[in-house]
C-alpha cells in the first residue's frame, strides 16, 4: 500500500511538473524585440505650402500621424532629428520616449487572451480567427465565413465573412476590409465591434434587420496577418507586410501604395527601406493581389471602406490629384452621413476631405476602390473610402485597449449610415 501511495505521489508530481514546464516553456502570447530607446516623435505644422517637403519626410522617416494643420514624424536617431528640423525647423517634441510610451502601453497587455470580455483587449491573430469563426458558428443565420480567400507571403490564411440577412430581396453589395497597416491595431478592433453588433442586433434592432435585409457586408478583416503578427512578436511599430524585397535587406512592402490607380505616380517611396515603399509593381504584394481578386469575383460593389488609425480622418478620392472625381458631389455627402454618424454618439470630430488634401498618395485602396476596380465592377463605382479611427496623436497607435468600445459603439451609426447611402445612391461608371 505504501509503495502504491509512493507511485501514485510521484506520477502526480511529475504531471504536475511538465504542466508547469510546459507553461515556463510556451511562448509568450506578445513578445516585442526591437528597441525604440532613443527615438522621439516630433509634431510639425503644415500647410499646402509643404506638400513637397511632407512628401520628402514621408520617403525617408516614418509619418505616423496627419491631420489638417500637422503631421506627427517618428525619429529614429540624432542623424534623423537634425534632417527633421532642417526641413520643418517650427517641429517640436510630441513624444520625448517612444520606447517609453510602448512600454506603458505593453503594460495593457494581458496575458490570458481569454474571450471572456473580448473588446477589453487586443487579439492575437489566431485569437482573432477563431473569434470570427466562432460568431460564424453563433449566428450561421446571417454569416457565411470563408476561410481563406488567399494566404499572405508567410502562409497565414485571409479569411472572409458575408454578413447578410434572410430577406430573399435583391441586395446592394458593400466591401469593408481591415487591419492592412499592421501597427493600427484599434482598426480590427473596431471591425469586430461593428460585425458582432450587427450579426447579434439582426431580427431584434430593427434598423439592423432592415440594412441587414436589403444589404450584404463582405469583410476582409485581415488584410495583412504576417504585418500584425509581427508587431505581436517583434516590433510593434511595424507598418507593412513581411515580404522580401529584391537586392534589399529590408522587408516588407507599404499594401496601401500597392494598388493598381496611379501606382508609382507620387506619394509612395521606390526604397523598400521606406514605409510607404511601394512594391516591385502593382499587385506585387500577395494579400493585395488576392484580395482585390476576391472584390472584383463578387462585383458589382456599391460602396467600400478602407479602416485604418489614427487621425480621425474620413478620406475619399482622389488621393492623387486636386481635381474633382465625376461623382464628387456623391462622395462628399456619403462621407458627411458617416461623420455626422460619428459625432452624434459622443461628440467625437471627424474630418470629412479628399485624401489629397492631405498630402499626396497614390497606389492606395480607397482610390483603387473608386477608380480602376470600377473597369470590373458590371457598371458601378464603389463608393471608396478610407476611415482613420481615433485618436488625434495623444496616444496614436498605442491607443489603449479601453479604447477600442467607445471607438466602436461610435463608429457603428457612421458606417450603417454610409452603407444606407450606397444603398440608395449607387454610382455607375461612365467610361
Amino acid at each position: 500500500l505504501n509503495c502504491k501511495y509512493k507511485m501514485a505521489s510521484y506520477s502526480l508530481f511529475v504531471l504536475v511538473a511538465l504542466a508547469l514546464l510546459s507553461v515556463a516553456t510556451a511562448e509568450p502570447r506578445y513578445s516585442r524585440h526591437t528597441s525604440y530607446t532613443g527615438q522621439q516623435i516630433f509634431r510639425c505644422p503644415t500647410n499646402s505650402s509643404f506638400a513637397a517637403t511632407i512628401s520628402k519626410i514621408d520617403d525617408a522617416m516614418d509619418l505616423m500621424g496627419k491631420g489638417a494643420a500637422f503631421i506627427d514624424v517618428r525619429t529614429r536617431d540624432a542623424a534623423e532629428r537634425e534632417q527633421l528640423m532642417t526641413w520643418m525647423p517650427s517641429c517640436s517634441v510630441w513624444v520625448e520616449d517612444v520606447e517609453s510610451a510602448v512600454q506603458e502601453f505593453e503594460k495593457s497587455l494581458n496575458s490570458t487572451g481569454s474571450k471572456e470580455d473580448w473588446f477589453m483587449e487586443y487579439h492575437t491573430y489566431e485569437e482573432i480567427v477563431q473569434w470570427y469563426q466562432d460568431i460564424a458558428s453563433e449566428y450561421e443565420q446571417v454569416v457565411k465565413y470563408v476561410p481563406s480567400i488567399g494566404t499572405s507571403v508567410e502562409g497565414r490564411a485571409m479569411p472572409a465573412l458575408h454578413i447578410t440577412g434572410t430577406s430573399t430581396k435583391s441586395k446592394a453589395k458593400i466591401y469593408f476590409q481591415c487591419q492592412i497597416h499592421a501597427r493600427e491595431w484599434i482598426s480590427g478592433a473596431v471591425c469586430q465591434y461593428v460585425t458582432e453588433f450587427l450579426v447579434s442586433n439582426y431580427g431584434i434592432n430593427p434598423a439592423v434587420s432592415e440594412l441587414l435585409d436589403s444589404v450584404e457586408l463582405i469583410l476582409v478583416p485581415m488584410v495583412n496577418p504576417d504585418g500584425y503578427a509581427y508587431t505581436w512578436n517583434g516590433d510593434r511599430l511595424w507598418r507593412k507586410n513581411r515580404q522580401a524585397n529584391t537586392g534589399s535587406a529590408c522587408v516588407g512592402t507599404d499594401m496601401n501604395r500597392n494598388y493598381d490607380e496611379k501606382w508609382g505616380k507620387g506619394g509612395s517611396s521606390t526604397n523598400p527601406c521606406s514605409d510607404t515603399y511601394m512594391g516591385a509593381a502593382p499587385f506585387s504584394a500577395p494579400e493585395v493581389a488576392q484580395t482585390t481578386e476576391y472584390f472584383t469575383q463578387n462585383a458589382p460593389i456599391v460602396g467600400a471602406m478602407d479602416f485604418h488609425s489614427y487621425s480621425q480622418l474620413i478620406l475619399r478620392p482622389w488621393g492623387s490629384t486636386y481635381d474633382n472625381p465625376p461623382d464628387e458631389t456623391n462622395l462628399f455627402n456619403a462621407g458627411e452621413v458617416l461623420r455626422k454618424g460619428i459625432e452624434g454618439v459622443y461628440g467625437t470630430k471627424y474630418t470629412n476631405q479628399k485624401s489629397i488634401e492631405l498630402y499626396l498618395t497614390t497606389g492606395t485602396a480607397n482610390d483603387w476602390f473608386y477608380g480602376e476596380a470600377s473597369t470590373t465592377n458590371q457598371g458601378y463605382r464603389a463608393y471608396g473610402f478610407t476611415l482613420e479611427l481615433r485618436d488625434t496623436g495623444r496616444y496614436g497607435f498605442l491607443l489603449p485597449p479601453q479604447e477600442i468600445v467607445p471607438s466602436g459603439q461610435e463608429t457603428i451609426p457612421g458606417v450603417m449610415a454610409f452603407m444606407e447611402y450606397c444603398r440608395d445612391y449607387p454610382l455607375h461608371y461612365k467610361n
